[in-house]
Order: C-alpha cells, then structure tokens, then sequence
C-alpha cells in the first residue's frame, strides 16, 4: 500500500508493539508515555528509526511540524511565568520540566551463549559449548533519562549501572533545522539512518566527549559537525579538546522529508517505512598523540600505535523499499591503508518478525564475519533476537598469542525488555 507519509499518518502507527530502547537509541519509553504512543511510531525494529523517528531526532527529541505541545499526552510542569519572558533579563528565563518520570529501565542479555569447537594456535582443543560464564542471563541494565525543558532544552542520558559508566547528550535547538548538542554519545556517528543497522557504526572512529552542530537547509540535506576527544588508552589527561574533528553529510532521494517526516510514500507502513535511497559521507580526523608516554588515541577499527595524523574517509548508501531494507558503507584509513567494510540487509516477514545479514571486514580485526539473525518483538516492550554468526579466517590476526583462540561459530540468543 503507498499513501503520502503525513503526520497523522505517522500517529496511527502506535498501535503496532515494537521494542524500544537499546545502545545509542534515539527514543526511549520515557518518550512513549509523553506521547501516550508506541514505539512503532519512531522505530522499525531497533537500532532502526523509520522516517518518523528520523526527525523526531532531528528535532531534538520533540514532535517534528512545531506541535510538541499539542500531541505530548502529559501536561509539562511550569517552572516560571510566561510573563518572565518580557522581563528578562531582570528576571529568570521561564522553563518547564516533564510532568512524568523521564525514566526508563532497559534489561537484556544472552539466554543461549554456543560456541562450536576451537582450538588455540599451541594445539590445545576445546569441545563445543554453551558460554553462560558466572554473568548468568540478562545480566546487562540500562536506566534512560529523556525529556525537554522549556522550548529550545532537550537531554537523552543512560547509565549503565552493570557497567558503571554513562553516555548523554544534551540539545540546544536554535530553530527547527539547527540545532547544538554537548556529550559523549548519541551523535550522528553512532547512529545510521533507517536501513538494517546503520552503515557508519564501526566504520569510523569512536568519540569521547565532544561538540555537535547539525544543520538541515532542506528537508532531504542533513550536514553534521563535530569536534571532541578522541577514544584513548591513555588516561584521562591525555586527552585533549579538539583530538578529533568530522564532518558528515547526508542526502536522502525519495520518501519522507529529515526534520519533517512528511511528505514520502510508505513502503511498509506497518513498520514505518519509507521507499527512499539515502547516500551519506563522512571525513574524519584524528590528531596524534602526545609525546608523553607509550599511549596512542585508539581509532578503531583502525587501531594502531603510530603517533600520526588519521584521515579517515567513508562513504555509504542505504534505503528501504516495501519491506526490505539494506545498507552499504565502506571506509578508509589514509595512514594505514586499510579498508573497512560492512553490509546488512533486513526484510520484515511479519510486522513483528524481522530477518537480517550482516557482512561485515574491518581490518583492525582481520576477521570478516557472516551473521544471519531473526528478531521476534513478543510485546511492545518485549524480544528475542536469535544470531548464528560465522567467519572467513581462523585467526584474528597473524601474530596472536599462542593461547589465543581461533575464531569459532557462534549461537546467540538473546532476550529484552524494557519500562
């Protein structure tokens, strides 16, 4: 079925189940109970936001087309008179803040850990077997934090109390199409677009705390700028503001608009998908490190020990028709010399059940990989995600340790849940 892909359009998908939250989402329940609305409205199958959730997220986390206010389901607590605003600066600039808990919890983890028979490079041989190890299952937790306060205030932050560390990311939109956000993740390079899981993750460095300017001209031209610190082994001192500088672009050809999430054709809209083909490309550079010890600035999947300048170059292109979705995106290291690449596919057989391929080869590893996966969304809060995931070479790397294990297919099955 094709219709014009409209804001209300968009609505009618709440009354899809789809799981929410995961690592680097860009909508969490917190949001769902704001709008009083299910996670199909944003999402097809996570870590994939459909064309809705695309500009939710380009909106800073608030409803594209200017009406937060009036499709948010829960009233925002006033902090501050309206009036304020004609007597500042003489007086505080009013906010507000969520009139509900932003909080959401997220649990997950392996059910079924199997790994096929391996040997090490000394010949020591080890039988098939399942790996629960003394973590036992759904032993990883998330809680989220979202929300806007006043007009131009947003956050998404979670924290990871398993772990014991925390990634957030606060916005500042100047105006619809411009926006400023401060933090260490959530930025477009952690993100795809709408396609199986995204063609830039894993593909260019990771960031740690960094600055990111987003502009849209037009609907379908999205450019990002970046600069922060670059991951380290080092320690923390070691890290200097500015290690690390991008630039992203994207353009998108057909379906719905990046800040409106209008105007496109369905392809799926049981899954909130539109018929499209995004191309996107990023620059990234990565300064060396301090003469200050043996530390170098990890730049996976590029990870090396010189003390020279990285400029790392990608390109991809990704999109869905009907209820197919793919992704292609390849990189390269102008010092190293090495390519990256990575491939998925996605077809949704049924609104709640998903089957994927991923191919991916990054050279820092030397371990090309297969994984073939199914994802069944029990409820709207609820999944489990089968992968059996096979490789191409026996070794990661040539110069492994002789008690280093060869590379040995594995079952995953995986369970999720989240409030």
């Amino acid at each position: 079925m094709k219709r014009k892909l409209t804001i209300a359009s968009a609505v009618s998908l709440a009354v899809l189940p789809m799981l929410m939250p995961a690592k680097d989402a860009s909508a969490i329940p917190s949001f769902a109970r704001k709008y009083g609305t299910s996670c199909y409205t944003c999402h097809s199958g996570f870590p994939n936001r459909n064309a809705f959730g695309e500009a939710f997220k380009n909106n800073g986390y608030r409803w594209p087309g200017g009406e937060d206010e009036d499709k948010s389901k829960q009233e925002q607590l006033k902090m501050g008179a309206d009036g304020w605003k004609k007597s500042f600066p003489e007086s505080p600039w009013p906010a507000e803040i969520p009139g509900y808990a932003p909080v959401a919890l997220w649990v997950r983890g392996n059910l079924v850990d199997y790994k096929g028979n391996f040997t090490t490079r000394g010949g020591v041989q080890t039988d098939a077997r399942l790996q629960q190890g003394a973590a036992g299952m759904l032993n990883n937790a998330t809680i989220f934090f979202g929300g806007t306060m006043g007009d131009n205030l947003s956050t998404l932050v979670q924290y990871n109390p398993t772990a014991g560390s925390s990634t957030g990311q606060i916005v500042w939109n100047f105006k619809p199409g411009l926006k400023l956000s401060f933090g260490n993740g959530f930025t477009d390079l952690s993100f795809g677009n709408q396609t199986n899981v995204g063609s830039v993750s894993g593909l260019v460095p990771g960031l740690g705390s960094s600055a990111e300017l987003v502009y849209i001209p037009q609907d379908k031209l999205k450019l990002t700028f970046g600069v922060g610190q670059a991951s380290s082994a080092a320690p923390a001192n070691d890290e200097k503001w500015g290690d690390s500088r991008y630039v992203r672009a994207k353009y998108k050809i057909g379906g719905a608009g990046l800040l409106s999430g209008a105007g496109g054709t369905y392809g799926n809209e049981f899954v909130g998908l539109d018929n499209n083909v995004t191309f996107g490309a990023t620059v990234f550079q990565a300064s060396p490190t301090t003469a200050t010890g043996n530390y170098a600035i990890s730049i996976a999947p590029y990870a090396s020990n010189t003390q020279n300048e990285h400029l790392v170059y990608e390109g991809d292109v990704s999109g869905s028709y009907g209820s197919f979705m793919g992704s292609l995106g390849l990189s390269y290291s102008s010092v190293l010399r090495k390519n990256n690449l990575r491939a998925d596919v996605g077809y949704f057989i049924y609104p709640w059940l998903k089957g994927t391929a991923t191919y991916q080869s990054l050279q820092s590893a030397l371990n090309p990989s297969l994984a073939l996966g199914m994802t069944a969304h029990l409820r709207a809060n609820a999944s489990l995600a089968a992968t059996y995931t096979c490789f191409s070479k026996k070794w990661s790397s040539p110069n492994t340790a002789a008690t280093t294990a060869e590379n040995a297919n594995t079952f995953l099955l995986a369970g999720a849940f989240a409030f």
